[in-house]
Order: C-alpha cells, then sequence, then structure tokens
C-alpha cells in the first residue's frame, strides 16, 4: 500500500507541470516596447520643432526638451520604465509649453524665416503621405507602417491650419469600375478619418475618388497592382493665412504670454 502512495505521488510530481495553462501568445508589449515607440515619435516632434526654428527663437527651452527626451529614451533602452514613464510625462509637459510658445511667436514675431520652414514641412509631409504598401487586396484598411507614417504627418498638418489636404483614393484595375469607385473613396476616407483621429480638423481635408482609372498597366505584376492601391495627397496652401496681425519683438514675450 504504501509503494503504491509512493508511485502515485511521483508520478502526480513527474506529470504535474502539464496542467499548467499553456502560455499566451497574444501578451501585450512589455511597457519598454510601448515607450521605444512614443520615443520615436517624441524624435520627430524634434526635428519638427528644429525645423521652425526653436534652436534658434528658443534655445533654452528646446535644449530642456531635448535633454528629457535623450532621458527618457537612456531609461527605456536601460530597462528603468518606470523612471522613463516619469521623465515621458515631464517631456510632454515641456513639449505643451515649448508648442504654444512656438505658436505664438511664429505668427508675431520675425524670428523665423516663414517661406523657408513652410517648403520643408511641406515636403516632409507629402513624403510620409506616399508611403508604400498602404492596403492590402480589396481593403480599405490602413496597413501598420502606413498608420505610422500618416501619425507624422498629422504632427505637421494639425500646426498648418491654412494648408489643406486633397486625398485621392486609387485602386488597382482588378474588379469592376464601379467597385473600384467605391473602394478608392473607402480608402480616402479612412486616411481622413485616421488623421481626424490624430488631431487633425475635418475642414482641412476633402476626399475624392479616381478608382481604376490611373492605375498603371498591373494586370501580370503583384507589385504594381500593390503600388496602385493608394491613396495620394495633395496640398493647398492658404497664402492669405499667412499674414502676421502685428510684429512683436521678442522681448515682448513676457509681457504677453500671461495672454496665451
Amino acid at each position: 500500500m504504501i509503494w503504491r502512495l509512493i508511485c502515485l505521488l511521483t508520478s502526480l510530481a513527474l506529470g504535474g507541470c502539464t496542467l499548467w495553462p499553456p502560455v499566451e501568445d497574444n501578451d501585450p508589449d512589455p511597457p519598454v516596447q510601448v515607450q521605444l515607440r512614443q520615443l520615436e515619435h517624441h524624435s520627430f516632434e524634434l526635428q519638427i520643432l528644429a525645423t521652425r526654428g526653436a534652436k534658434l527663437c528658443l534655445p533654452g527651452q528646446y535644449q530642456k526638451l531635448e535633454y528629457l527626451y535623450l532621458k527618457a529614451r537612456d531609461e527605456a533602452k536601460a530597462g528603468f520604465d518606470k523612471d522613463a514613464e516619469i521623465t515621458l510625462l515631464q517631456y510632454q509637459t515641456q513639449q505643451a509649453v515649448i508648442q504654444t510658445q512656438m505658436d505664438w511667436l511664429e505668427y508675431h514675431t520675425t524670428c523665423f524665416d516663414h517661406s523657408y520652414s513652410e517648403v520643408e514641412l511641406k515636403e516632409k509631409l507629402l513624403v510620409f503621405m506616399a508611403l508604400d504598401n498602404q492596403f492590402a487586396l480589396n481593403r480599405a484598411e490602413l496597413l501598420p507602417d502606413y498608420q505610422q507614417a500618416l501619425r507624422y504627418a498629422a504632427t505637421i498638418l494639425k500646426r498648418q491650419s491654412h494648408w489643406h489636404l486633397q486625398l485621392t483614393g486609387h485602386t488597382d484595375s482588378l474588379g469592376t469600375s464601379d467597385s473600384n469607385i467605391q473602394l478608392g473613396m473607402k480608402r480616402a476616407s479612412a486616411v481622413k478619418r485616421f488623421l481626424i483621429e490624430q488631431g487633425v480638423k475635418s475642414n482641412q481635408i476633402a476626399v475624392f475618388s479616381a478608382g481604376e482609372s490611373m492605375a498603371m498597366d498591373d494586370t501580370h505584376s503583384r507589385t504594381q497592382r500593390l503600388a496602385n492601391r493608394k491613396v495620394e495627397a495633395q496640398v493647398l496652401v492658404e497664402h492669405h493665412a499667412q499674414s502676421l496681425h502685428r510684429v512683436y519683438s521678442l522681448k515682448d514675450w513676457n509681457a504677453v504670454r500671461e495672454s496665451l
């Protein structure tokens, strides 16, 4: 009897591990990976601020923001996710402050070269909007890499309120002409909806569909068909909206910032 009990206990000990539930494959990303994706977006924010002239017009504020970004990046890469989380909150607070100051300075002082900034920002925007691999076959859902590019594009559009974006949806040559017109409109609308979710104003964006009418010959080429499944962007600028209400000197900043 004792021998049988020993055998039973031995069997349970050896096979007990099989009773544990299997590890799920769809566990959420670890905090560090989420933070690294945040930092990638913040890196682009710093580039935009530099393009607008923040290093020249607000050097102290920009250096503080850059320091917080680098600190959070180092903490995240070292695995100190709690420390990185605190630093990222400090970064976001500082970023909101410098963004407000830049908006005021850009439209009320002569600290910036407006034409240069506008041209470079427009070129960056169109590069992001023209990313390859935007849609899968017969689908209007945005592919992940395209979503990331649109987030960058939205960062530019949100501060360029006098820009208007025309989005034209395109398809490959498969399917009927009518169905492709509808699919092209769904794709353009999906891009508009995503940009609005990122904070872009809806009245800045108009959508159209070209269907398959402008598709390059793609009958025997999967690569070409993929290239034809896209939303094309065109930027229209209201130049009169850029006129300055009044030009201040930088020394006026302390006197008027309370009104912001």
